[in-house]
């Protein structure tokens, strides 16, 4: 029996920062607010309000964070490879 793979929604208070490793292939999704997003090795920073994507690119650190004086929410998605696994990346929150 095949598992469902489920997105991990967040919500990002202000000021909050989410570090993602080796998250290259997945997706960050703004459902709320307004997202930075800074990528290792990329020479620009991206926004993202509410219904904007971004895929990462990167395969170092990736730092999310919620802007302004309100909440932020997100939703991410692992990227799946073209064999059917699961590319897992470790996520976490801090202030």
């Amino acid at each position: 029996m095949k598992s469902a793979l489920q997105d991990c929604v967040l919500e990002l208070l202000p000021g909050q920062v989410l570090r993602l490793s080796a998250a290259a292939g997945a997706t960050i999704s703004c459902d709320g607010g307004i997202l930075w997003v800074t990528q290792e090795g990329r020479a620009r920073d991206d926004f993202l309000s509410a219904g904007e994507s971004l895929g990462v690119t990167s395969t170092g650190v990736t730092l999310v964070e919620a802007m302004g004086d309100a909440s932020a929410q997100l939703t991410l998605r692992a990227c799946q490879s073209p064999r059917g696994a699961i590319r897992m990346f470790q996520a976490r929150a801090a202030f």
